[in-house]
């Protein structure tokens, strides 16, 4: 191994390891944790944006919706700060994620990683990604009454973006690295679903919850949240 090569190693592992540790940061247990509540005992048991936005307030849960997104771009700015490319910073976006998921700060519990994979998303092709998302939320808002109307959100989204980027001639490896990532993530959600389903304690879905919320009863003026069917809900903390 030459000399460049294990430069370039270095840089792949800190990136890794930066990524991984941002990606553990646990926004949505420190936020209720503020407002007294463990979420990995309230409504699904997740520390997911829908999780503190049904049951801890809703400016809340936009906050660490905006904090896990931050924290999915931030993994891939650092990485290319560390002059790595293509697939190399969809790594460190990648370790952001497994953080989300298993978080080394929560004993290794976390959320779903839909907020830190838009996150990546929008850090690596901005406009691609904001054309995505924006597409994948106005399917599951049209499609709110259907099963699995999340994962449809996210289909649309990375088709959306993997069709568009590839007719524009972006890189095919970061293209198909992302939509490698957002299968994971939906394979890791599906899993998690079935899991709890056999164990006879199904939640809605984390994004799904958030997306009919946000579609159908926002206000943020009083947040004021309504009951839900997540699951044993904190009192006087909305």
């Amino acid at each position: 191994m030459g000399f460049e090569d294990l430069v370039l190693l270095q840089k792949v592992l800190a990136s890794l390891l930066v990524g991984y540790l941002l990606g553990s940061v646990p926004f949505a247990h420190l936020a209720a944790r503020l407002r007294g509540v463990d979420i990995f005992s309230t409504g699904n048991r997740r520390a997911g944006t829908a999780n503190v936005f049904w049951n801890v307030g809703r400016r809340t849960g936009l906050l660490v919706f905006a904090a896990d997104v931050a924290k999915g771009s931030l993994a891939v700015m650092i990485a290319q700060l560390l002059d790595l490319w293509g697939p190399l910073v969809l790594l460190s976006g990648g370790a952001a994620v497994l953080g989300h998921w298993r978080s080394v700060f929560t004993g290794f519990k976390g959320g779903d990683g839909m907020a830190t994979l838009v996150g990546v998303t929008l850090a690596l092709t901005p406009l691609l990604g904001l054309l995505g998302v924006a597409a994948g939320f106005a399917t599951v808002a049209a499609a709110w009454k259907a099963s699995y109307r999340s994962a449809w959100g996210i289909v649309v989204c990375f088709s959306l973006i993997l069709g568009v980027g590839f007719a524009n001639g972006q890189s095919p490896d970061l293209l198909i690295g992302l939509g490698a990532l957002a299968i994971l993530v939906l394979a890791h959600n599906v899993l998690i679903r079935r899991r709890l389903a056999a164990a006879g304690s199904m939640p809605r879905d984390d994004l799904d919850d958030l997306e009919l919320d946000l579609g159908l009863d926002l206000d943020l003026a009083s947040d004021e949240g309504s009951d839900s069917d997540l699951g044993p809900t904190a009192s006087n903390n909305r």
